[in-house]
């Protein structure tokens, strides 16, 4: 069984020494040193608790605060003052040592990234900046962290070893523990090994371009025996853009009976000829200790910022820090820096300060208007406080009465004088008309072409209006255009706005219920006679449709019809036509009925005995047919003329023409035709016989 007991502190010393005290372990010195390198790398990480967390070394410009000052006093004159991080570059390896006040801006403790080796005199692994830091002569991008209380830049991922003795002063290259160092926050031999609670952590906080490196160390035991009581709380803070670095420590004991309580505090560049020490604080001056104490080490060459003061309007009005200004009324200036980093980068930040002169009296001449079909507007420049009477004035179109009339769309603005005070107000005018449309007088249709509304305002462009359409007061959604395509009937509106002009135009569009068409009167017909109905209309681009009794005529679709009844046909046939135009219809009816003479031919007999049955001549057919009889002539069988008729249709009944009855016998009759018939031509010839025993 093999034993191994070991002093990390003793071990290093035989690494200087080059003696080995009070070590045993059978696995030998390299497996030690690389456990103990293991354990420091292993980091424990915490939440940041701030990541946009700023101190004194931060970017900044502040402007001051606003100023109101009164017209009636002074001289109309302010002093505004700028306040600002001033920052320099580094590369001439100047720096400025200044005590700060211990404020420290970050907490000691639970940082992000948390190194608790449980070793001592070692290096962490190297870690990467976010940012790059100008320190001396060099942009820094890398950096590792000695448990010791040192950082450095000039990194060395083989050198885990951390030195802890010396006597010598800052700055040194000869002594490796002082050489191997870059910064010292400050450099003493401290042993975390010792302890379950101490931490050493880093953390990056904030956003471009005020991010900082936080590294620190927190209740680290000093070494060693009786001096592990002693708890050093330490801090150093880089900071982005402006390269400072600052060093806060809470708790600086000493341990006089190790190292001769040897500490140092400051920076050093990397060939280790030149360092920055605060006074009092570099080894020769030790032993010292201090608690809550603070330090700013700060480039300190050529600037690398610029301030500028600026006005509204953009112009450079000044680069002191403090100018004096003299507003009239108010106006808004800006403190402006712009600061340019050692890779080159610029950061420009910006503060505005507003400087009002206020006046016993105000002046209102009233709110930004758009106004729609005006053709003149008088502003009146109304003062509260004041007499007009004390007052003069001053318009932007030269005017100097206390009201304008005013037609055009413009800004307008007066410049009010009371005692050397000057008020001003300003007010915005756009003059519109109200858009002109017209969607035309109501109408009716059929919908046998497209209707388009149109609303396009003849005193705008089409395209720089807007348009609501509603069909019985009912927002058409969708329609959002100058026009519209109708497909129903209604009562159509537009309303169509221009800024903040509208205009609002109804057409009513009913169906049409004119459409006219006839067939004419009703009349009589004989069987099977060929007959042709005409349907007559004015109406152009139409359909038509017929029907007899109701039912359709297939077929049939042109505006006449040719048709004949059937001798079997019962009653009064109707012959109907439905014209259509787009979605309107017109109709019209004939009845046509049979002649009671069913075969239509000029009888050869009557019995006039008042039975009502062939009690005439019925000649009624013949009159329909040839337009008419002109003239019916009857003659006894000796040729004498017994009656006669003019527009002759049914009247003989075998009476004589002095209305005396004839008896009964054979008789001849006469009939002349109005015109040209297609059977008789234009006289019918024939005979007659009366039968006055008919029953």
């Amino acid at each position: 069984m093999h034993n191994c007991i070991f002093y990390p502190k003793l071990i290093i010393l035989t690494k200087i020494m080059n003696t080995l005290l009070s070590f045993h372990c059978p696995f030998g010195i390299n497996k030690i040193r690389t456990f103990f390198s293991i354990i420091f790398l292993s980091f424990f990480f915490f939440s940041s608790y701030n990541s946009n967390a700023q101190g004194p070394g931060s970017l900044f410009v502040d402007a001051g605060p606003d100023i109101i000052e009164d017209c009636g006093t002074g001289s109309g004159c302010v002093d505004i003052t700028a306040t600002f991080l001033e920052t320099f570059e580094s590369a001439s390896s100047n720096y400025s040592v200044t005590s700060i006040d211990y404020i420290p801006p970050f907490p000691f403790n639970g940082l992000a990234n948390s190194l608790n080796p449980d070793i001592d005199d070692a290096w962490s692994i190297v870690e990467s900046l976010p940012f790059d830091f100008c320190f001396f002569e060099n942009i820094e991008t890398q950096f590792q962290i000695g448990s010791n209380g040192v950082i450095r830049f000039d990194v060395d991922p083989g050198d885990t070893s951390n030195g802890w003795q010396f006597t010598e002063d800052l700055p040194n290259n000869s002594n490796p523990t002082l050489g191997e160092a870059n910064v010292f926050t400050p450099g003493h031999d401290i042993d975390p090994s010792v302890s379950t609670t101490e931490e050493i952590g880093y953390e990056v906080l904030g956003e471009f371009p005020n991010r900082v490196l936080v590294v620190a160390y927190y209740e680290v035991p000093l070494f060693f025996g009786s001096c592990n009581a002693l708890l050093a709380t330490q801090m150093v803070v880089f900071y982005e853009f402006s390269n400072v670095v600052e060093i806060y420590m809470q708790d600086k004991p000493v341990c006089p009976t190790w190292n001769d309580g040897n500490a140092t505090l400051g920076i050093q560049n990397n060939d280790g000829d030149i360092a920055f020490v605060p006074p009092g604080r570099n080894t020769s001056d030790s032993p010292w200790q201090t608690n809550d104490e603070a330090w700013q080490i700060s480039p300190s060459g050529a600037p690398t910022y610029s301030f500028e003061w600026v006005d509204s309007g953009g112009i450079v009005i000044g680069t002191n820090p403090t100018i004096e200004v003299c507003p009239d009324g108010s106006e808004t200036y800006t403190a402006r820096v712009t600061y340019t980093n050692c890779n080159g980068d610029i950061v420009v930040l910006t503060d505005d300060v507003t400087v009002t002169f206020t006046n016993s009296y105000t002046v209102d001449i009233g709110e930004n208007q758009e106004l729609c079909d005006v053709k003149n507007l008088e502003l009146t420049a109304e003062l509260t406080g004041a007499d007009p009477a004390d007052a003069t004035f001053l318009w932007s179109t030269g005017e100097t009465t206390q009201s304008i009339t005013v037609s055009q769309t413009n800004d307008y603005s007066v410049e009010v004088n009371v005692d050397d005070c000057i008020e001003t107000d300003s007010i915005s005018l756009v003059f519109n008309e109200n858009p002109i449309i017209d969607l035309g007088a109501d109408f009716a249709t059929c919908f046998e072409e497209v209707i388009i509304l149109d609303a396009s305002p003849s005193n705008y462009d089409p395209t720089e209006v807007t348009y609501e359409w509603s069909l019985n007061g009912v927002i058409l959604p969708s329609e959002t255009t100058s026009t519209l395509v109708v497909i129903e009937v209604g009562i159509y509106s537009v309303l169509v706005t221009f800024e903040n002009c509208s205009s609002e135009d109804t057409i009513n569009i009913t169906p049409r219920d004119d459409l006219e068409v006839s067939l004419g009167d009703d009349f009589k017909s004989c069987p099977q006679e060929v007959r042709i109905l005409t349907a007559a209309t004015s109406e152009t681009d139409i359909t038509f449709q017929w029907f007899l009794n109701g039912d359709l005529l297939e077929g049939e679709t042109e505006q006449t019809l040719e048709f004949s009844i059937d001798p079997e046909a019962m009653g009064t046939q109707t012959y109907s036509v439905v014209i259509t135009v787009g979605d309107c219809t017109g109709e019209d009816s004939v009845d046509i009925q049979l002649y009671d003479i069913g075969n239509c031919v000029i009888s050869q007999g009557i019995s006039p005995n008042g039975d009502g049955f062939n009690d005439s001549l019925d000649l009624e057919f013949l009159s329909d047919r040839a337009g008419g009889i002109n003239q019916l002539q009857i003659y006894n069988r000796y040729g004498t003329l017994v009656f006669e008729a003019i527009n002759y249709t049914n009247e003989w009944q075998g009476q004589d023409k002095n209305g005396n009855e004839l008896p009964t016998g054979t008789y001849f009759y006469v009939i002349d035709l109005m015109e040209e018939d297609p059977v008789f031509g234009q006289q019918a010839t024939g005979w007659v016989y009366i039968n006055k025993e008919a029953n």
